[in-house]
């Protein structure tokens, strides 16, 4: 069974930072992937380009609108739980 967990390498060793559940002398295979602080300026800008994308890509289908009632009309007529047997 795979695991993924959070760990800190301190002194030559990797410390998880959660108990792992693994019966004693387990081998196991392991893949580092350091993980890169993020900064709050940097989480910002991230953040106004995403709102840039947004507001110059808008998804529009270009078809009707439906209402809500419209739309659960719809969903009764195309489920197939809805139609029974």
């Amino acid at each position: 069974m795979a695991q993924s967990f959070l760990a800190t390498f301190e002194e030559g060793v990797l410390k998880p930072h959660e108990p792992l559940t693994l019966p004693p002398q387990a081998q196991v295979r392991v893949s580092i992937e350091p993980v890169v602080a993020v900064t709050g300026s940097e989480r910002a800008l991230a953040w106004q380009r995403i709102e840039e994308l947004w507001k110059n890509s808008p998804i529009d289908s270009g078809g009707d609108r439906l209402t809500r009632d419209q739309l659960h009309e719809r969903r009764k007529v195309l489920s197939p739980i809805a139609k029974g047997p």
